[in-house]
């Protein structure tokens, strides 16, 4: 499945001169490079859920049944391929060690290849069985009706996205974020065209509904695809390399899904739990729920941030690894916070600042205003702790041991549930979202812990340079 130069047109990506893979040592001059990487990131995240609004806005247009089949898919979809795509990040320490070898990189990424299809294998799967499982459990049949193709269509964009998302991490990894962005605005410019035209019928498109959006998702996939693998094969060290699946190598493949399942299953029992938290206080009220629920929607947006920063850090963790410097490890994690935190302070201030006029444009309930308001402050804190979690986290990830991240999100999360319920009904929303910053605060604990004593066991080799000590 590998692709070659000409055979598609690829987006203009700048060619500069490649940046030194040296990993600096003052923290000031790290931070500026992991704040170089994280913003074409950020900005592709950004665009991505641009992309998804856009679907879900166009099929607010058509039939409320084929709305409720859309929902039922995204159900199974959005956990699906968050677990998917967090997995696929486990192979960046995997890039990142092996970025100056293109001859070492190659299996490596074939690698990785393999996982994003066996991954994208099962998601396709679980996607397929939507309907079997939706009559289960009872829901009323002219909402299984309406799924029609969809779920099969949505079944092959899973594999096409997984395998995708494979060679975007490696252009992460290798410190190509630029082009990471050039490729994501080209899948949203796609969707924008693709969506409105097949699901609405525009022009002299015939009207598809469902129908035509999962055709639009996965065309613009088939699409991407091509472009992605082109990209990598012309900007990357893998010029003149072939990147297709070939032969698998099992152990190569295990040794990736030992890092990356934990990783992925980190955001499984995060999003798990926030379920959890929802249904606790749909209990409350639908004002409530409302208020609960545009509060999550502002926080999950500002936590974009944190992911793109994360996930930038990671190969100049993965160097300061291979110079055998627990120092320059701790340095690393430590300089994205003055990227990271900066970003979720200004941000915050705003949303504190500007709350009142903002809120409104997500409702004009006035006592569910007045609710989002109100825990604006909480808001804040809990975006700010998140961004100090998402360091070490990365750190972990860089040093390619995410155990101890799995059982940080399994005690504070689980935690978070069990208490939900007496702390809803002792201080409502209030108590419910203060849980959560306290949740949120022993994860940041747990993890600097785990990470700490990983940074330990990175000895100094004989070779080392005093200076990086």
């Amino acid at each position: 499945m590998s692709a070659t130069p000409g055979s598609a047109q690829t987006p203009q990506v700048p060619q500069g001169p490649a940046e030194s893979p040296e990993l600096p040592k003052e923290p000031g001059l790290i931070a500026r490079r992991i704040a170089g990487k994280a913003l074409p990131l950020y900005l592709s995240m950004l665009s991505t859920l641009i992309g998804s609004a856009v679907t879900a806005a166009v099929l607010g247009n058509t039939s409320t049944v084929e709305l409720a089949a859309y929902a039922l898919v995204l159900a199974v979809f959005n956990p699906m391929i968050m677990v998917v795509h967090g997995t696929l990040r486990g192979s960046m320490p995997f890039f990142a060690e092996n970025e100056d070898s293109p001859r070492a990189l190659a299996p490596v990424v074939r690698d990785s290849l393999w996982l994003s299809l066996f991954l994208g294998g099962v998601g396709g799967l679980l996607i397929l069985a939507v309907p079997v499982g939706a009559r289960l459990i009872g829901v009323a049949e002219p909402t299984v009706a309406a799924l029609g193709l969809y779920p099969l269509l949505m079944a092959g964009y899973v594999v096409l996205a997984s395998v995708k998302n494979s060679t975007t991490v490696l252009m992460v990894a290798l410190g190509h974020t630029k082009a990471v962005l050039a490729l994501s605005l080209t899948a949203v410019a796609l969707s924008l065209i693709l969506t409105p035209l097949l699901v609405l019928g525009l022009g002299p498109f015939p009207e598809l509904g469902l129908l035509g959006a999962g055709l639009a998702m996965l065309s613009m996939n088939v699409l991407t695809l091509g472009l992605n693998f082109a990209v990598v094969r012309r900007v990357t060290v893998l010029r003149g390399h072939r990147i297709g699946f070939g032969r698998p190598r099992w152990s190569g493949i295990g040794r990736m899904a030992k890092v990356g399942l934990p990783s992925g299953s980190t955001l499984l029992i995060k999003s798990g739990s926030l379920s959890v938290l929802a249904v606790v206080v749909a209990r409350i009220g639908p004002q409530e729920a409302a208020v609960h629920q545009l509060v999550a929607v502002l926080l999950g947006m500002s936590f974009i941030s944190c992911v793109a920063v994360g996930q930038a850090t990671v190969p100049f963790t993965v160097r300061a690894s291979r110079a055998r410097s627990g120092t320059l490890v701790v340095r690393t994690v430590l300089a994205s916070y003055l990227v990271s935190v900066p970003v979720v302070l200004i941000s915050g201030a705003l949303l504190w600042w500007a709350a009142g006029p903002l809120v409104w444009l997500f409702t004009d309930d006035p006592r569910v205003h007045a609710g989002v308001v109100a825990l604006v402050p909480l808001l804040c804190l809990v975006g700010l702790l998140d961004a100090l979690q998402s360091a070490p986290n990365s750190g972990m990830l860089g040093l390619k041991d995410t155990r101890p991240a799995v059982y940080a999100f399994a005690f504070s999360y689980g935690l978070l549930a069990l208490v939900s319920v007496p702390a809803v009904e002792l201080g409502g929303l209030t108590g419910l979202w203060s849980a959560s910053a306290a949740a949120v605060a022993s994860l940041v604990l747990l993890q600097w812990i785990s990470f700490g004593r990983m940074c330990r066991k990175v000895g100094p080799s004989v070779t080392e340079n005093p200076s990086t000590r």
